[in-house]
């Protein structure tokens, strides 16, 4: 190639990633050429380069991969500072080695472009970096945030992988990063968890690209499970012929709305022409519908078994009698700011939040608190002086996984510690939500911040060290009220007060309390109405 036709191609690489990835012959990971014939859906989203993406998508389609090269060749053409997250340091770490690093290994061309600078979470490409980072809400990864590993960047785009299993507050702060960029892209792709995440709430803002396919009768449509599967077979739902995987291949990217700036597709396995329909029905027969809906069709799954949604939590509104405030417990979680949640076997009548350890006591002696139990950590000095002030009162509360015992509860009476399983109690306290068990006697309009924090909690599931999956509950924000809640039923346990019976009561009440209850939701941006 001489350098006039070098020249030639550099420019037109300048202006189109999936030509420069062609015209080299680019590698995967796996050492094989890209492959477009059956991705051919993915052409557009390599070279789209609107500032902000939403991306939902089910699993192992080749994005990842894709976002990879496209953040190599940004890097080297458009000479961007990037930030690639993953939801934990780890996760970054690892992702590098398996992914990254040998695919540029596979291209001598990017092992050219990366000799300047290639560690595990950083290269250099050009005059550009490319930064990987966890976003995890943990004390150790705040901690590295704010020290510089994370808050100190500053970027031109946020690329976002599997943001939905991200911390929400912690991929905000990464937004802080752009301010100083004329561009500040910020794409996020994932698959989905609940509506409620800063990638689902994007979609719906955006023009929400469906990918379409024309039957051979000329017919055009997106593909939907429940219309187009029959039979296990594809099948058009205006004509009922079948559709091919060459008709799922040919297909195009048209947007729901036309006048959007926020650029979103739906990546579902039914366009993906190397699934088939007998293997989508048999997934959809066999695996939970929370799998189902994220992993197969791409889509936040709201069922009541895997969120907590404000409906759960309105509908125990109870003011039609008073509480008594006898034998009270209280349930506190710590950090900065202490949450707590004070209420007795007829239910919760308070919660609130507080800086100051000598509040907790206030309430301890105001309302005769019986049983108080505490989040353990992180302050060490504090909630141990208040319960050797209080023997038998109060309680730390430390997370163990799998207890041994048959009620995931261990209570030692030397050390006046209670060690619990950490998913089994949030599973306890959510049936009990969704059952009637506990009621809130409060208005609605004082537990505004309660609902929300309540509404960052998803369950998913994770394998343990021997490779067994197990059902663990996750947040994607400020989950404080929650833990205090878990609290709370925790000191009801120990009171002899935690078989708290089901509690029917009259619907009236609920359709009575709506009008406000929603019209403070809406005047919430926070919450989803």
């Amino acid at each position: 190639m001489t350098p006039e036709e070098k020249e030639l191609f550099e420019m037109q690489w300048r202006y189109s990633c999936i030509l420069w990835a062609t015209d080299n012959k680019i590698k995967t990971e796996k050492g094989q050429e890209i492959e477009l014939k059956n991705h051919r859906f993915l052409k557009d989203i390599y070279d789209d380069l609107t500032p902000i993406q939403s991306v939902r998508k089910s699993g192992q389609i080749g994005f990842s991969t894709m976002m990879i090269l496209k953040s190599l060749w940004m890097s080297r053409y458009q000479n961007f500072q990037i930030i690639y997250t993953l939801p934990t340091f780890k996760m970054a770490s690892d992702f590098v080695s398996a992914k990254v690093n040998p695919i540029i290994s596979h291209n001598p061309l990017l092992t050219s472009w990366t000799k300047d600078k290639d560690s595990v979470f950083q290269k250099r490409i050009g005059n550009g970096f490319i930064n990987y980072r966890g976003a995890s809400s943990t004390e150790i990864q705040g901690k590295e945030m704010e020290s510089g590993s994370g808050i100190m960047l500053s970027a031109d785009v946020l690329i976002m992988d599997e943001s939905d299993r991200s911390s929400q507050a912690i991929l905000e702060q990464y937004e802080s990063r752009l301010s100083a960029s004329s561009y500040k892209g910020k794409w996020y792709f994932s698959n989905p968890t609940t509506p409620h995440t800063l990638t689902q709430q994007l979609y719906e803002q955006s023009d929400q690209k469906h990918w379409f396919v024309k039957c051979d009768n000329g017919h055009w449509q997106y593909l939907d499970f429940w219309k187009n599967i029959k039979d296990y077979k594809f099948v058009c739902e205006k004509c009922g012929i079948e559709i091919t995987d060459e008709n799922r291949r040919q297909g195009q990217w048209i947007k729901k709305y036309q006048n959007r700036e926020i650029s979103g597709y739906w990546l579902p396995h039914l366009i993906c022409p190397w699934i088939t329909a007998k293997q989508i029905q048999e997934t959809y027969e066999n695996k939970s519908k929370q799998y189902f809906y994220n992993f197969v069709l791409g889509l936040p799954y709201i069922g009541s078994d895997v969120v907590v949604n404000k409906d759960i939590i309105l509908r125990n509104i109870d003011l039609s009698e008073p509480n008594f405030q006898q034998n009270n417990v209280l349930g506190v979680d710590q950090g900065f700011q202490k949450h707590w949640v004070l209420g007795n076997k007829q239910g919760i009548f308070a919660c609130g939040m507080t800086e100051d350890w000598q509040d907790i006591e206030e309430l301890i002696r105001v309302y005769d608190v019986e049983t108080a139990v505490f989040d353990a950590l992180p302050d060490l000095t504090e909630p141990r002086k208040i319960r050797d002030k209080y023997p038998g009162k109060v309680w730390l509360n430390y997370y163990k996984k799998d207890i041994r015992k048959a009620d995931f509860i261990f209570w030692d009476y030397k050390t006046h510690t209670v060690y619990s399983d950490r998913t089994k109690i949030f599973q306890q306290v959510i049936d009990d939500l969704v059952n009637r068990k506990i009621r809130f006697q409060m208005k609605a309009q004082e537990l505004g911040e309660y609902i929300r924090q309540w509404q960052t909690l998803f369950k998913t599931t994770e394998k343990d060290s021997l490779g067994i999956e197990r059902d663990v509950w996750k947040s994607q924000g400020d989950d404080h009220y929650c833990h205090a809640t878990n609290y709370f039923r925790l000191a009801l346990e120990k009171t002899g007060e935690g078989e708290i019976k089901e509690w029917q009561k009259e619907e009236k009440i609920y359709s009575e309390l709506t009008p406000s209850i929603e019209k403070m939701i809406r005047e919430n941006e926070q919450y989803e109405t």
